[in-house]
């Protein structure tokens, strides 16, 4: 793991004068030596200086690295002041992310979790298209830290006690006020219901690479947290899991009837992504394999879904100026060739087979039957509003009259149709190769 750790700063600094091609080539070679390489399964391996990999890690860093060679090409066609020290920006916060998931304490994980935030506000906050970034930086910055907070003088209370605290410890406890203040971070950056509203300011004000590894990566750190955490308190989470799930349950619901009232895309995409994560938060407080596979599934399919959509959606706002679906009808008379792709993105979002999501969705719903079978009709009615949504969304934007403001738009570039292509091919590829995650 140290080879990893000391190319990765080495990387970071010398990002500042290297060819981006460069560093998209060597990435790539990368990945797949990490892939492999380092294979992980229910154990933790590949152990040096309170770094090691195991399952859940192994696809967090899989999904971080492809999600990394993806926003290089996608900055590709930027045209930005400062762009070196936006590109030094991704690689810090890739650096931090990939600390995060390998590592095994969790004062460490939390000082990684909580750097990785620094370069998510200063994108937001530099590259940000309206004045309003300013606010919404704010805005993301102070809901993460006033969360997290609690949880580091937790930590710092049980590593006083037990004179070390790392992952998979035998510690348990039937405190409840530890519980809460233990999760409710990971709640917040889920996000959580009640808890959500600034992720669709953090999208709608930063600039399409930061929607991509925010929605692609720094949600899932979230669902990784609770994976951390939850088996301290399994008795408590059997007691309290009905309040945490009935409250994701009926906010995926609102949220899948508020998307169908959206016409900005990048809000509709964004209140698409706390839909998805109210699932992961079923699936993990059932606390059942079922459960805990189908919220990997999900995580792993939603980071290449919705960073293929915000790329999309940033695509059109480069052409057009403009995320209002009612300015943007026609584009299949235009651009049949990036509808073709928009619609397959869609449709994966939709959990319509060959996707990743139609295998991780229905493994949640196993695992909320065996909690309770009322459940289902709340997972029915999200899905289908979000499907609603979606489809409504294809249709306005694909077809209809052609204004003159997307007459002006053109057929796309390779590197696009190629970008989304890498996108698309990892989730119907691991859904014909599921055990690779199990």
């Amino acid at each position: 793991m140290l080879s990893y750790f000391f190319l990765l700063i080495s990387l970071t600094l010398l990002s500042l004068k290297m060819n981006l091609f460069f560093l998209i080539y060597f990435f790539f070679f990368m990945n797949l030596v990490f892939l492999t390489s380092a294979e992980a399964k229910d154990f933790f391996s590949y152990i040096s200086f309170n770094m090691g990999l195991d399952y859940y890690s192994f696809c967090m860093i899989l999904l971080t690295f492809w999600l990394l060679i993806l926003m290089m090409y996608g900055m590709l066609n930027l045209k930005l002041l400062y762009f070196s020290y936006l590109s030094m920006l991704v690689f810090l916060m890739f650096f931090f992310l990939f600390l995060c998931f390998v590592t095994l304490s969790f004062f460490s994980f939390y000082i990684y979790f909580e750097c990785s935030i620094l370069p998510v506000f200063f994108l937001i906050y530099g590259w940000g298209y309206q004045p309003e970034r300013v606010f919404s930086s704010l805005y993301f910055f102070f809901y993460t830290l006033f969360s997290s907070l609690p949880l580091l003088i937790l930590i710092f209370s049980l590593n006083n006690l037990l004179g070390y605290f790392y992952f998979y410890i035998d510690f348990s406890s039937e405190n409840l006020f530890l519980f809460f203040f233990f999760i409710f971070s990971f709640l917040v950056k889920l996000p959580m219901f009640f808890f959500h509203l600034w992720l669709p300011k953090a999208h709608v004000e930063g600039p399409t690479i930061g929607s991509m590894i925010l929605s692609g990566v720094m949600l899932k750190l979230g669902g990784y947290g609770l994976i951390r955490v939850l088996y301290m308190f399994t008795s408590l989470v059997n007691c309290y899991s009905f309040f945490f799930m009935t409250l994701s349950l009926i906010g995926a619901l609102y949220v899948g009837l508020f998307c169908l009232l959206q016409s900005d895309s990048k809000v509709l995409v964004a209140y698409s992504s706390v839909s998805h994560m109210s699932l992961v938060i079923c699936g993990l407080m059932s606390l059942s394999w079922y459960g805990f596979t189908g919220s990997l599934y999900l995580m792993l399919s939603h980071g290449l879904i919705s960073s293929g959509l915000f790329y999309f959606v940033g695509c059109l706002f480069d052409r057009l100026g403009t995320r209002s679906m009612f300015l943007m009808k026609g584009l299949i008379n235009l651009s049949p060739s990036l509808v073709m792709f928009f619609f397959l993105l869609v449709v994966s979002n939709m959990s319509c087979p060959p996707s990743l999501n139609l295998i991780s969705e229905l493994l949640i719903c196993f695992s909320l039957m065996g909690w309770d079978y009322l459940s289902l009709i709340y997972i029915f009615f999200t899905l289908f509003f979000s499907a609603c949504a979606m489809i409504c969304w294809f249709s306005f934007v694909s077809h209809g009259y052609t204004f003159g403001l997307v007459l002006n738009l053109d057929s796309g570039f390779v590197r696009e149709y190629y970008l989304f292509f890498m996108h698309l091919t990892p989730l119907y590829l691991f859904f014909l190769n599921l055990d690779f995650f199990i």
